[in-house]
């Protein structure tokens, strides 16, 4: 009984100490790659799909699809597919308007040809794949579809003209101001945003707009993340960003994730100083609390000037996390762990699309990308109502 106990007793310490590897290994939401290897090794991967292999510089020929994670596998399904749609000057937005199967987005811009050519307001054909212009803008960044349908966009505003959150009805046409100063300050220049189920808009508001010429001097001071309630009021729900820029709610909307991209300075400089990385609160109405690291993201080899600027982001059903990242999508669990890496180099912002919300449109300055996923993109109320009415 002795011996017995004693074995069991040194057991115990050896699982506790595996375990305590394994968290160590897991810090920052890099993997154990070494245990992971040695399952994944043993499984058949889907067409297009490799096993990332740790590099000190440029990694090995590229995969469509990196894995790092088992759980990546639940994420392609048997079938993934990474299909080039069309060259585009494709930036932000990636709105889905699912009744005339449509994907907005707004486009690339140079600020050597302002004010004359602004960003254009951009949509593009899921059915036969057309990309036109719908309506100029006031530099127009990261978009959203509301409860009702119609489209809220982020103006940044251009020199004297501020910035705002407008409202677009995409059948007319007809425009509202939803939002354009808070406190009487003018915004610095809205980049990105999401709308909850109980209608309220929710954006980022970096200084890029400063940092890239195009915006006089920040009347705020602060990079911050607003709300704008269904009755119009504006509220300051989280600062301390360098630059916040992606956001999305998880699939109940009790968590809110927030990007950095403040290693992407904005004057065509990289800070490595700064964050590049996820933030994540616990969300309770219009009230932000809890607010930790969710992931720091980096790129998965060595052929890039930063080390990582995670911009556009969306979750999916289950709770799994989409970053664009200057090597394509990082895909993350519901814990912050890397599970793997679809690869559209330069990839800017992305939207789930089509009736099962299962293909994924990703931008990249030049391009459409398309993604067949076996998973289903959250938080898009009115695609999903429209798809089941």
């Amino acid at each position: 009984m002795a011996s017995s106990a004693l074995l069991l007793f040194h057991l115990h310490k050896l699982l506790i100490l595996a375990f305590l590897l394994k968290s160590a290994a897991e810090v920052d939401g890099v993997p154990d790659l070494n245990g992971e290897m040695q399952i994944l090794e043993n499984i058949s991967l889907p067409p297009g799909a490799c096993i990332w292999k740790k590099s000190s510089g440029a990694s090995h020929t590229p995969c469509e699809f990196e894995v790092l994670d088992v759980e990546f596998l639940d994420v392609l399904g048997k079938a993934p597919k990474v299909d080039f749609i069309s060259h585009a000057p494709a930036h932000e937005g990636g709105v889905y308007f699912p009744n005339n199967e449509e994907f907005y987005f707004s486009s690339t811009w140079s600020v050597d040809e302002l004010p004359e050519k602004p960003a254009n307001l951009m949509k593009m054909s899921l059915k036969t794949g057309e990309i036109s212009v719908v309506m100029k803008t006031m530099m127009a960044n990261g978009m959203a579809l509301d409860n009702k349908g119609k489209l809220v966009v982020c103006e940044q505003g251009l020199f004297q003209k501020r910035g705002f959150i407008q409202r677009i009805d995409l059948h007319s046409l007809s425009m509202s101001v939803v939002a354009d100063n808070w406190k009487g300050l003018v915004f610095n220049s809205p980049n990105d945003v999401v709308v909850k189920s109980d209608n309220s808009i929710w954006f980022t508001d970096p200084n890029y707009g400063q940092t890239e010429r195009f915006k006089g001097p920040s009347q705020v001071g602060k990079n911050q993340v607003y709300c704008v309630s269904a009755t119009g009021v504006v509220t300051a729900v989280a600062d301390g960003f360098e630059k916040p820029n992606g956001l999305a709610f998880s699939q109940d909307e009790k968590l809110l994730y927030v990007t950095d991209t403040g290693t992407s300075v904005g004057d065509g400089t990289v800070d490595l100083t700064k964050p590049h990385s996820i933030t994540v609160f616990d969300v309770e109405g219009s009230n932000l609390s809890n607010r930790r690291v969710f992931a720091s993201v980096a790129v998965l080899d060595g052929n890039f000037p930063s080390i990582g600027v995670p911009d556009g982001i969306k979750v999916d059903t289950t709770g799994r996390v989409y970053t664009a990242n200057q090597d394509g999508i990082q895909v993350f669990s519901r814990g912050g762990k890397l599970l793997g890496l679809i690869r559209v180099q330069g990839a800017i912002n992305m939207g789930f699309v089509g009736p099962q919300l299962n293909r994924m449109i990703v931008t990249n300055y030049t391009a459409i990308q398309s993604v067949q996923l076996n998973v289903q993109g959250a938080g898009l109320f009115y695609a999903r109502s429209y798809h089941h009415s």
